[in-house]
């Protein structure tokens, strides 16, 4: 292998990076576009519930009454069915870009250090996407997220609606919601990526036989990863990246 100075290296892992976040931005949009699907989807059901509401005697009722009404039922069924549906998809998303990453990751760096990227690597890889690393796998993550926005969305209906707030107002404060729910999986998609990326990328530089990793912080690092800008780590003491959630800084490898 020729030899090749660090400004290579450099350059090199900030492209991989950027490929790497390019395949978490595209899934992000597309995790977008079916939140905001999913939101439209409960508004049929969201307007046949306040015209139930109109239809009686006294529009002003009790959490037991409202409770009691045909089309809340149903919009709670429709709820829950819409959120299940998207923790589901999320996984799988989650799932597919982790394993991609972290293939990625191993075949580039086998290639560059003249390695064969075989089916041990390839094992390797997709059990890089399924570490437990954080504490929480990252379904067990999504799943939570998905109970979160559930509960959020049905308490702040029941609340608007006994609150006398209109159709409008409602559908406002679920769109608000929504968007909650996309950013807790848009940090997860991010984070989840950062760590198989870089984790797959330690570990092919440890089978290539480098010792040592540099740790690279992007241009804007925050406080925290500055403190490890340029510094110089042992393969199996180096830090966990992602340092923090949406993470964006990697590893080089030190080349003797």
């Amino acid at each position: 292998m020729a030899k090749k100075n660090r400004k290579y290296w450099e350059d090199r892992a900030i492209r991989m990076e950027g490929e790497k976040e390019a395949l978490a931005e595209e899934l992000a949009k597309r995790t977008r576009k079916s939140y905001i699907r999913s939101f439209h989807r409960l508004t049929d059901e969201i307007n046949a519930l306040y015209a139930e509401i109109m239809s009686r005697p006294e529009p002003e009722l009790t959490r037991t009454e409202l409770y009691n009404l045909r089309h809340y039922s149903a919009l709670r069924e429709l709820i829950a069915k819409e959120i299940e549906g998207l923790a589901i998809k999320d996984s799988a998303g989650v799932t597919a870009l982790l394993e991609s990453v972290a293939s990625t990751a191993y075949k580039e760096n086998y290639k560059e250090f003249g390695l064969e990227f075989n089916m041990f690597a390839e094992h390797q890889a997709k059990a890089i996407a399924a570490q437990n690393w954080s504490g929480v796998t990252y379904s067990d993550r999504i799943w939570g997220n998905a109970n979160d926005l559930n509960s959020r969305i049905m308490n702040d209906i029941e609340s608007m609606i006994i609150g006398g707030k209109n159709p409008d107002q409602l559908k406002k404060q679920l769109m608000k919601d929504y968007n909650v729910g996309f950013n807790e999986a848009d940090r997860l998609i991010r984070t989840e990526a950062s760590y198989a990326y870089n984790e797959a990328a330690i570990n092919s530089y440890k089978d290539a036989g480098c010792m040592e990793v540099d740790f690279l912080a992007e241009a804007d690092c925050c406080d925290v990863c500055h403190e490890y800008r340029g510094k110089r780590f042992k393969i199996a003491g180096a830090p966990v990246i992602p340092v923090h959630p949406n993470c964006r800084c990697t590893y080089l490898p030190v080349i003797e």
